[in-house]
């Protein structure tokens, strides 16, 4: 258990930094003293005025605010609660999937272009009996 717990810890401090766990320094942040308060605290409270600096110079969160070594983590862990046997049917699920997702543009295609000829048809068999609206007309 010791050394699932030291490997664990190890995993940790690679994947990750762990600076994003920590807590944002209220010392860091620069203190406005004003006499009269201005339009953004009217409508929000000091504490969410303050935002912290960014150690990157891009901001790179992803899906539902978790960055890949947030990521990475969680996907680690759903592959020791599903075991080997799990993991490898959810992996020829996915291969079936993926598969099945190239067929899409050739089905959309196929689609599309019965569609034109079926307006083709339609637009060849409406031009003679225009024409024959037309000679009764006269």
């Amino acid at each position: 258990m010791n050394r699932f717990l030291s490997t664990l810890l190890s995993l940790f401090a690679l994947l990750g930094s762990t600076m994003a766990f920590v807590p944002p320094s209220r010392t860091a942040m620069p203190a406005t003293t004003t006499a009269l308060p201005t339009t953004s605290a009217i409508h929000f409270p000091p504490a969410l005025q303050r935002q912290r600096k960014s150690m990157a110079p891009v901001q790179t969160m992803s899906l539902f605010g978790l960055g890949a070594p947030e990521l990475a983590i969680i996907l680690i862990a759903a592959a020791f609660l599903l075991g080997p046997s799990k993991l490898a049917e959810l992996g020829k699920d996915a291969g079936k999937i993926a598969g099945e997702l190239k067929e899409v543009p050739k089905e959309f295609q196929k689609g599309l272009s019965e569609g034109e000829a079926e307006a083709a048809a339609m637009r060849s068999a409406a031009a003679p009996a225009e024409i024959l609206e037309k000679k009764e007309d006269k």
